[in-house]
């Protein structure tokens, strides 16, 4: 197998290649990759306010609610 690597720069949607003489009569397979995509910036770790921070805490189970059922029909 031969590889031919080039860079070109794209201003239209069509783009001309030349390929060397020993590609000719030979199935070819192009693929075309952008090698000057935007990287998302990294994402700051989120962290509480010195002055809260470690003052929380758990009540109970988090999956299971802390009211009884029948208190949800209280607001009705």
């Amino acid at each position: 197998m031969q590889v031919e690597r080039q860079f070109l720069k794209v201003n239209q949607r069509q783009v001309l290649i030349e390929l060397p003489e020993s590609f000719v009569n030979h199935r070819v397979e192009f693929i075309a990759l952008t090698v000057d995509e935007l990287t998302p910036e990294p994402t700051r770790e989120r962290r509480p306010h010195p002055e809260i921070a470690g003052k929380g805490r758990t009540l109970g189970d988090l999956i299971t609610p802390m009211v009884d059922d029948e208190d949800w029909d209280c607001l009705q």
